[in-house]
Parts: C-alpha cells; sequence; structure tokens
C-alpha cells in the first residue's frame, strides 16, 4: 500500500477533505510512506516528494493543468521512476522500488520529525535554487542529486541515496 501523507498546502490544493485522509499504517514497500509538500518558487507550484524512511527526496512542478487528487499518486510514482532511473539504478531495483505501490491511499501527516526533514530539504532546494540563478538557470538533476547525496542526522549521518539503494539491495 502506497500512502501519500500529504501537509495542509497540499491538502487545500487538490481538494483533499480532512474526513478523506485514512491513518496510516506501515507498510513492506522497500522506500516506505511518503511525505508530499508544495512551496512557491518564481511564482511556480512545486511539490516535493520524500521517503518517511530513507529521506530520499525529488522536486516536480505543477504543469498547465492543475495537479488533482487523481494526478498526484500518479505525478509521484512517475517522479520516483524518473528519479531511480537518473541515479542509474538498474531496472530489478527500480522494480523493487515499486512493490506494494499497486493502490494508495491519502493520509494524515503523523510524525512532527518526518515533517521537520522535510521543510529542511524544502529550504535545501529554495537555497539551491534560487543559488543556481532561479528555476530559469538552475540544474535541477545535479540539484536533486546533490540534495540526495548529503548526509542526514535523522539517518544517522547516512546519505539518503545509500539508505535507499541498501533497501533495494543495489551494489554500486
Amino acid at each position: 500500500m502506497l500512502y501519500l501523507k500529504c501537509t495542509s498546502a497540499v491538502q487545500k490544493t487538490v481538494g483533499l477533505r480532512k474526513e478523506n485522509l485514512a491513518d496510516a499504517g506501515t507498510t513492506d514497500a522497500p522506500l516506505g510512506n511518503w511525505y508530499i509538500n508544495r512551496f512557491e518558487i518564481d511564482r511556480r507550484n512545486i511539490y516535493i516528494f520524500m521517503s518517511e524512511s530513507t529521506l530520499l527526496s525529488f522536486i516536480l512542478f505543477q504543469g498547465k493543468n492543475p495537479v488533482t487528487v487523481q494526478s498526484l499518486p500518479n505525478m509521484m510514482l512517475a517522479g520516483l521512476q524518473q528519479l531511480l532511473e537518473m541515479r542509474g539504478l538498474p531496472s530489478e531495483a527500480i522494480d523493487r522500488a515499486f512493490v506494494h505501490y499497486e493502490s494508495g491511499v491519502y493520509a494524515k501527516t503523523d510524525s512532527r520529525s518526518s515533517l521537520g526533514s522535510l521543510n529542511d530539504l524544502v529550504q535545501t532546494y529554495r537555497h539551491m535554487i534560487e543559488f543556481q540563478g532561479g528555476l530559469a538557470s538552475c540544474d535541477l538533476t545535479d540539484i536533486i542529486m546533490k540534495v540526495n547525496d548529503m548526509p542526514q542526522r535523522k539517518l544517522e549521518w547516512s546519505k539518503s541515496w545509500d539508505v535507499a539503494q541498501a533497501k533495494l539491495a543495489v551494489l554500486c
């Protein structure tokens, strides 16, 4: 089961009502449950997705069509696929990442620690994008790769990539 834990900013944007949110359960998926937040840079809506167990993260822009309750899970899964392919993971590892994600449920955020990590990542992405001159001139792929290659206190100073690859049994 894929639990998408949405912040109130995302809930409001996509039209999720509190009564439609489940209590997140545990999952057997290697990358665990996912947190989603929304922020703006250069007047563009940006969605950040973060694995709760590995802190692996990526960002996606809202396109011309608004993000909806129906489109958000597909956005997340397509973004994860692209991230793992950009990292150069073998297809078996990428397939393993999607085990147990055949159905999804929206859930309440339930960890202050994970929300803190998510907010730290938002600030890191925002800073790196602005440092490289904004969305028009930055290299987003490079930024996403660098963010996931930073040691994380919550992971006992391991890097998100290393933890995710270990969970996907990837030897790189």
